[in-house]
């Protein structure tokens, strides 16, 4: 991965990858976050708190490398839960990834990779989700279904919370 570039520095970047028939399927993204990999990777191995700063996420329960998410989506007037488990791999201080292992939404997959910059004086971070929009019940099947150019917005915005939550779980750590 090569340093950001300095008109790049501070704004995320962020690519959509598709299938073949043309449905988005994920989006990594990266951002430049102004602290050392040690510090970025305390606040992502911390699953817990980490997740106190990502939206929809109500609680977060570990045991050993399974990690189950409660989410809570709101539309309106009407709420939905979810509920997935994953399993947590890592090499400290370079990547974490959690991989679906029951639950809704399926297939789901985040990753973090971490690089360090300026001499380690700042990380690079990539942040990757991707996981079966289709799984998500009858309410999001229908609105998709009604709407298919917001399937396009949901895996960046996936992406770019993941990294703006993690940006925010390290500065609160300080």
């Amino acid at each position: 991965m090569r340093d950001a570039m300095p008109n790049e520095a501070h704004h995320p970047t962020v690519r959509v990858r598709v299938a073949k028939d043309g449905r988005p399927l994920g989006a990594p993204a990266s951002a430049r976050i102004e602290r050392s990999v040690k510090d970025v990777w305390a606040a992502v191995a911390d699953i817990e708190a980490y997740a106190a700063h990502l939206p929809m996420v109500h609680k977060v329960r570990r045991d050993g490398d399974d990690v189950t998410f409660h989410l809570k989506f709101k539309i309106g007037f009407f709420g939905v839960g979810f509920d997935f488990t994953a399993r947590a791999a890592y090499e400290a201080e370079r990547w974490l990834e959690l991989t679906w292992k029951s639950g809704e939404p399926r297939d789901i997959r985040l990753r973090f990779d971490l690089t360090p910059l300026d001499d380690g004086r700042a990380c690079l971070v990539e942040g990757d989700g991707e996981f079966d929009l289709m799984s998500l019940g009858w309410l999001a099947k229908y609105f998709l279904k009604h709407h298919p150019e917001i399937q396009f917005g949901i895996f960046p915005g996936v992406a770019l919370v993941l990294i703006d939550s993690l940006r925010r779980a390290v500065e609160a750590r300080t």
